[in-house]
């Protein structure tokens, strides 16, 4: 049985849709780093808003059903991160509410 394009694993994924911006996170740019290998293997990073996104696993499940449901893909592997500036911001803000509780 063939592989998957990118492109079939990008309509599959284009079917979730963030709860909060009302798009599909293929087209906010949520999906990173994505490859097919010739066994069907797909990967990819799902590139989170925050954090502490709460949906985070909700969106893990969607994308390994909608993805392990293509014909030819035998393994699917969803990795997780966050832009750098989130979790810059979030360091300062640690930092900024660390501090604060030293110094009243």
């Amino acid at each position: 049985m063939p592989t998957p394009t990118n492109e079939q694993v990008l309509d599959a994924l284009a079917q979730i849709q963030d709860p909060d911006l009302g798009r599909d996170v293929v087209s906010l740019g949520m999906i990173k780093e994505l490859t097919v290998d010739p066994a069907g293997r797909v990967s990819f990073t799902f590139e989170l808003t925050t954090p502490a996104c709460p949906v985070r696993d909700r969106f893990k499940s969607q994308a390994q059903d909608a993805v392990g449901g293509l014909p030819g893909v035998t393994a699917v592997e969803v990795r997780r991160s966050c832009p750098a500036s989130s979790r810059r911001s979030r360091s300062r803000q640690a930092r900024a509410a660390s501090a604060s509780r030293r110094w009243p």
